[in-house]
């Protein structure tokens, strides 16, 4: 009896996701590398790091912490960012062509003069709490506050 309610508790709370982030790729990042196109960055806790200008294309950021991460005029195009902690992260100018943002915290994110027309997984309810500004381009029906 105790081991079938063992097993309950554990698929009613499952365990959270183990990072799957490729070591090597993170510690590049960590140590100033702002290069890593495909690279596997998912789980990995890459918080205030810096990749600004560097081509990250077709990234996996799936749940990692980017929180203060200093993202701008970088490449991201098909990167994916889905369930992801950008929380005052600073993605201005950068290239989001494709890029997923499912699911992703954007509390405070930057994105003053970015492109997100052709960004995916994007809400209202997620650029409610980011910034843009003038040049902030949008798909059709969003909005973003300006940034102060």
């Amino acid at each position: 009896m105790s081991f079938l309610l063992a097993m309950m508790i554990a698929m009613a709370h499952p365990a959270p996701a183990m990072s799957h982030a490729d070591p090597v790729a993170v510690a590049a990042i960590k140590a100033g590398k702002h290069d890593c196109p495909h690279c596997d960055l998912a789980g990995a806790d890459l918080s205030n790091t810096c990749v600004k200008g560097g081509n990250l294309e077709g990234a996996d950021f799936s749940g990692a912490n980017l929180t203060l991460m200093c993202m701008s005029y970088a490449d991201f195009t098909g990167a994916k960012f889905r369930n992801t902690n950008l929380a005052a992260a600073n993605l201005a100018h950068a290239k989001l062509d494709g890029a997923d943002f499912t699911g992703a915290d954007l509390t405070i994110t930057s994105f003053k003069g970015t492109d997100l027309t052709k960004a995916v997984g994007l809400t209202q309810a997620q650029l409610d709490k980011a910034c843009g500004d003038a040049d902030t381009k949008l798909p059709a029906g969003l909005s973003v506050q300006p940034c102060e």
